[in-house]
């Protein structure tokens, strides 16, 4: 492949994103790509606190993040990438590594002639999907109560999801995030993976307590961070210790919930007190986790807290017998782990157990027609009613196809 200029020693890219790339200042130091006499088309140059300069470009069509670093640490960095998108987890998409020849570096002295190490400089290279918006926009982003909870949720899924793949952070912050807009729901992605370690089995818990600890202690830094640059008063937090305990809550129920495939034995009588703690099963109403007065929650409530839980959005009609559901199934999960699990785990694990396979199993059985709701949401009052019944968990395949079945008589 042909270099795109004289000072370029290697090019690790695909054919397109050379030729987007070509025109491109590489040798320029990151800090003065700003300069308008390089024509370079920056996104935003406001980052987290980083060790290597990092900024955002746009460049022949396409978003890059582009990270001035040693040959050596890119080319790792984008192999990184490239295993963590293997697993499944999200992150940013590996474009590739590049190396512009520097001057050499002094490296002191042997019998009084100097000797030289290559000054050679690298760059990580990734691409920024359609909507994935810079880590500068966190000084923008809306800190309520509830927007920060979303944030938080999004980040802990991220930890949970590479913890279970394998991958050790080794430097999780909001510093490092980026946030994915092109979904239904808030995606957290991993944007620097300069520390990452990558092992055959899931993380240790000691390395898994490393990086939720190091993810804390970062909040109150990044919350100072954040409030300078808005020059908010210094006696208001961004982020505090609510926001913290928050996350380490939610961060243990995503860790348990995909072990939570089945209930435990010892559990399954659970089922009889859960419908001793139901009012009006018709309607799905559970007791325990209700607000205290629903006719005060504003219209959407449900569907929007369903959106935030459980990444899908369930028609008006529907939204609030689902979010019951949800609740019923938040219970029988504390149930079996033995501690409160969490709505957020809750919702998880529901999704990937019922929602998920249940959709698919509704849209191949009526391929040409909308999803049904009325019987999406009969087939999981069927499943419910046949747990109760046998005082068993139903698999949602076994229950689906007994309900649509013929009855004999």
């Amino acid at each position: 492949m042909e270099p795109m200029h004289a000072g370029i020693r290697a090019a690790h890219l695909g054919n397109e994103d050379q030729r987007a790339l070509a025109d491109l200042p590489w040798g320029v130091a990151l800090d003065e790509w700003s300069d308008p006499q390089y024509g370079v088309t920056i996104i935003d140059q406001r980052r987290g606190m980083s060790r290597h300069p990092v900024i955002f470009v746009r460049a022949g069509g396409r978003k890059y993040a582009i990270k001035e670093t040693s040959p050596t640490a890119a080319e790792q960095e984008i192999a990184s990438y490239q295993e963590i998108a293997r697993r499944g987890c999200p992150a940013l998409s590996p474009v590739g590594d590049l190396t512009v020849v520097g001057a050499p570096l002094p490296a002191g002295e042997v019998n009084g002639v100097t000797q030289y190490i290559a000054g050679d400089v690298g760059y990580c290279i990734t691409r920024l999907a359609t909507r994935v918006l810079p880590h500068s926009l966190l000084y923008q982003y809306p800190f309520t109560e509830q927007n920060k909870r979303i944030l938080l949720i999004a980040i802990a899924r991220l930890l949970a999801t590479l913890h279970h793949a394998g991958v050790y952070w080794g430097d999780a912050s909001l510093a490092n995030v980026l946030i994915d807009l092109s979904k239904r729901r808030l995606l957290a992605l991993l944007a620097d993976a300069e520390t990452v370690q990558i092992f055959p089995d899931p993380v240790s818990d000691a390395l898994r307590a490393a990086d939720v600890d190091f993810f804390v202690e970062a909040l109150a830094w990044q919350s100072e961070d954040i409030r300078l640059a808005r020059e908010l008063p210094e006696d208001e937090t961004i982020l505090d210790e609510d926001d913290a305990t928050f996350f380490q809550t939610t961060y243990a129920g995503l860790w348990q919930s995909p072990r939570q495939r089945e209930i435990a034995p010892d559990a399954e009588s659970a089922l009889d007190r859960l419908s001793g703690g139901v009012v009006g099963l018709g309607t799905w109403a559970v007791r325990a986790g209700r607000a205290s007065v629903e006719a005060t929650l504003r219209p959407g409530w449900y569907r929007e807290r369903l959106r935030d839980l459980v990444g899908v959005w369930i028609p008006h009609a529907y939204a609030r017998r689902v979010y019951d559901l949800v609740l019923g199934h938040k219970w029988l999960m504390s149930e079996a782990a033995g501690y409160d699990v969490g709505l957020v785990a809750a919702g998880e694990d529901w999704r990937q157990r019922y929602h998920d396979p249940l959709v698919q199993l509704l849209t191949a059985y009526t391929p040409d027609q909308p999803l049904d709701y009325d019987r999406y949401l009969a087939i999981l009052h069927h499943i419910w009613r046949m747990a109760l019944h046998e005082h068993r968990i139903v698999p949602i395949e076994e229950g689906a196809i007994d309900y649509l079945l013929p009855k004999a008589g």
